[in-house]
């Protein structure tokens, strides 16, 4: 976001956004309790699957990375944050098998926007989800 808007980080920095698609199954995560060695393993290992995938693009990321500037999320901080049902973000949607809903409703005028609908998730699909509407 910061190379199209400097103000979001400070002079000779940048702001990185990036995600995973959960390709796991939320029962992994169901009932876990945050505050547990269990989750605080998983969710590290979750951490270090990203970093290693954005590694591949930005070399050293992670020790680029500024201390107290990153934000590591799970399905149960979506699902505790973001209010998202069983922490989705977005549709899961195999590819060939099923397609993501359209933008029309029965009601006039009325018409669905957003990353639960065509092209999808993140923040260049869910902005061109509402163009296209």
């Amino acid at each position: 976001p910061s190379l199209i808007d400097n103000t979001l980080s400070p002079e000779g920095t940048h702001v990185l956004h990036a995600y995973v698609p959960a390709t796991e199954p939320y029962s992994w995560w169901e009932g876990m309790d945050r505050t547990s060695e269990e989750y605080k393993k998983k969710k590290e290992e979750a951490a270090d699957f990203l970093w290693s995938a954005i590694e591949q693009y930005v070399p050293d990321a992670r020790k680029r990375a500024i201390e107290g500037t990153v934000q590591i999320g799970t399905p149960l901080t979506h699902e505790r944050f973001l209010r998202r049902t069983k922490g989705a973000y977005g549709p899961r949607v195999e590819a060939g098998k099923q397609t993501l809903p359209g933008h029309k409703t029965p009601l006039k005028s009325m018409y669905l926007t957003g990353d639960y609908t065509f092209p999808g998730i993140g923040v260049p699909a869910t902005a061109a989800s509402g163009a296209i509407t």
